[in-house]
């Protein structure tokens, strides 16, 4: 009985000592409560079992970030701007561009409001020999055939200042000058600082009778260019239509001091010779006739400068001349009608007078002298009805006005008779 009883407490003693070391047996087989304290109590004093798994704490952030490296960060660095830098860019950008990439289109820059004027398409030479062109020597069929030309050339291309302006001019030239007066505007419109355009518009308007525009065009026309000989003529040309001599003996010297030219020397001659200077008038007439002797303008200042001085065979001389020089002006035919007047050849200066109406019918003193001459040789209805055009074409023109009263007072007075 003893021995049974120490084999049994052998025999519980190693199942007690033969615990499972893991798996899904000793795990459904755990119990709960103290038992599972003591069992766990036991199994920390052997060497085969397992121990627990350790708790981790982490650590806080606040530690982790003191703790982590420090990186440091440059300044930016300002762009380089630079012509060479933009050009290296540029050519960086076109090697790594694709082909089939297109690059966008340039942005126009920024222009401000003068920059939209339209630039000049002639050069102020060749503005200003349409200036100086005279329609008496032209042939109107070639011009209206360019008129025609310039029209289609404006369609293609409506803000070209050039174009205009030779449009303008021809139609001038071609007697439209309404027409040529809105081309000029158009072209002044397109170029303000433009002073042949604004000088060829004052020469328009000075024909058409609109004279305190003309002069007003004129100053401003002197203002963008006072250096132009030729504004400086015209301008004085303009003031002797308007009577004012003397400002036009001042315009005439400075277009001879800016340009010696037989045309300025030939208007400062008459100007002279109307202001009762008939030395001056000489001088200036012979520098024309020296600088230019095929001018017939010049020969005809200096014929009328002769008459004046009393030299009456070398003014015959010279109104010949003219009238060899240039038949087409009415200026030659009235000279040499002059010349025969003086000489007693009445017959000879009315064929003369003739003439130069019928090159310039709206010439008031060509009629004033045909009639002059008409009522010498004693037509004197005929002499009337030419100082009553010459009155019509100028109602300011005193030596007409005072030719009529002479000839209806002597028409009525041979009536009375």
């Amino acid at each position: 009985m003893a021995a049974a009883a120490v084999t049994s407490c052998l025999l519980s003693l190693s199942a007690a000592q033969a615990i499972p070391t893991g798996g899904p047996a000793s795990t459904s087989a755990a119990p709960s409560g103290t038992t599972a304290g003591a069992s766990s109590t036991r199994s920390s004093t052997t060497g085969n079992t397992k121990l627990p798994p350790r708790r981790v704490r982490r650590k806080s952030s606040s530690t982790a970030e003191s703790k982590a490296p420090q990186i440091r960060t440059l300044a930016p660095k300002e762009p380089d701007t630079s012509p060479a830098a933009a050009a290296q860019q540029n050519e960086l950008l076109k090697q790594w561009q694709p082909t089939s990439v297109k690059s966008p289109p340039a942005v126009p820059p920024v222009v401000s409001s003068a920059s939209k004027l339209s630039k000049p398409d002639m050069s102020e030479a060749e503005a200003l020999k349409l200036l100086t062109l005279d329609k008496r020597a032209l042939d109107l069929r070639q011009v209206a055939d360019q008129v025609n030309k310039l029209r289609r050339n404006i369609t293609d291309s409506p803000s070209s200042p050039g174009l205009r302006l030779m449009a303008g001019t021809y139609l001038y030239l071609m007697g439209d000058i309404e027409g040529g007066v809105n081309e000029l505007k158009t072209t002044i419109s397109l170029q303000p600082e433009n002073a042949p355009a604004r000088a060829q518009l004052a020469k328009m308007l000075d024909v058409s009778g609109d004279h305190s525009e003309a002069l007003t065009q004129f100053r401003r026309a002197v203002e963008l260019g006072p250096n132009i000989a030729e504004i400086h003529y015209l301008f004085a040309e303009c003031l002797m239509h308007g009577a004012n001599t003397s400002d036009a003996i001042n315009e005439y010297r400075r277009a001879i001091a800016i340009k010696q030219d037989a045309d300025s020397y030939s208007g400062l001659s008459e100007a002279l010779l109307m202001a009762n200077d008939p030395i001056g008038a000489m001088k200036a007439a012979r520098q024309a006739v020296a600088i230019d002797p095929s001018l017939a303008r010049a020969q005809v200042a200096l014929t009328n400068a002769l008459l004046k001085n009393g030299d009456d065979l070398a003014s015959l001389r010279t109104a010949r001349q003219a009238a060899l020089l240039n038949p087409s002006l009415p200026e030659s035919h009235l000279a040499l009608g002059r010349c025969l007047f003086t000489k007693g050849d009445i017959t000879g200066a009315v064929d003369e007078f003739k003439q130069a109406v019928g090159l310039d019918p709206l010439n008031f003193q060509a009629r004033n002298d045909l009639g002059y001459a008409l009522y010498k040789r004693g037509d004197i209805p005929t002499a009337i009805t030419e100082f009553r055009l010459a009155l019509r074409l100028n109602p300011h023109f005193v030596e007409a006005k005072n030719n009529l009263e002479v000839a209806i007072h002597s028409l009525y007075s041979e009536g009375g008779r």
